[in-house]
């Protein structure tokens, strides 16, 4: 690859990746934060980057995950959490959850993910295609290793595994005990393991409340 070009995707790829990440909120305010033009988004997952896309329009884009059947990554998160809950049916490209499951979603979307994005006029394409080599993201359907080794998206079950409330609605008790480590000067690894709860939730939670 030609230096200049390679100079030019590094440099976008810094200016997104320590760029402002903003957490997950289901409002016409929020949506309104972000750029109508082209450009490329990343979405973490308890701080791990899971997603990667670009498109033609941000704003545009990140409207469509306001719905189900407009983007796949909604579906497919909804579609592995919900699987085993009474009253499922799944969503598709022409059917949404059932209503709970919807507003559900939304605070699971709002309580562990975070996106960032960055216009860019030319190669938008090309950083795509870099990011998702680079950082596998679980959800993108496209790029992913061609060797039998895949990554792994964990089950619900397999977080729980690990932090015993991951992805369990934060209650206002919860909320409180986090600002009150957190201005104890306990660490982000410390109130990780006393609530129970993945190191990037608790750093996404603290970000959403101080």
């Amino acid at each position: 690859m030609d230096d200049k070009i390679e100079n030019y995707l590094v440099k976008l790829e810094r200016s997104l990746i320590d760029g402002d990440w903003k957490l997950f909120e289901f409002s016409k305010t929020w949506l309104q934060s972000f750029d109508t033009a082209a450009g490329v988004y990343v979405i973490r997952e308890e701080g791990k980057i899971c997603y990667v896309g670009e498109t033609g329009s941000l704003r545009k884009r990140i409207k469509d995950l306001f719905d189900t059947r407009n983007h796949s990554l909604r579906r497919t998160i909804g579609n592995k959490r919900f699987l085993d809950v009474k009253g499922y049916e799944a969503g598709t490209a022409s059917k949404k959850f059932p209503q709970e499951f919807e507003g559900e979603l939304n605070q699971i979307l709002e309580d562990n993910f975070e996106i960032s994005t960055i216009v860019v006029k030319i190669g938008r394409k090309e950083l795509e295609e870099r990011l998702i080599e680079k950082y596998q993201p679980v959800y993108n359907s496209r790029g992913k290793r061609k060797s039998e080794e895949k990554p792994k998206t964990y089950s619900l079950d397999d977080k729980r595994a690990v932090h015993k409330n991951a992805y369990s609605p934060w209650t206002a008790e919860e909320e409180q005990q986090l600002m009150d480590l957190h201005h104890k000067g306990f660490k982000v690894k410390e109130i990780s393991e006393t609530l129970g709860r993945n190191e990037g939730a608790i750093q996404s939670r603290l970000k959403k409340l101080i």
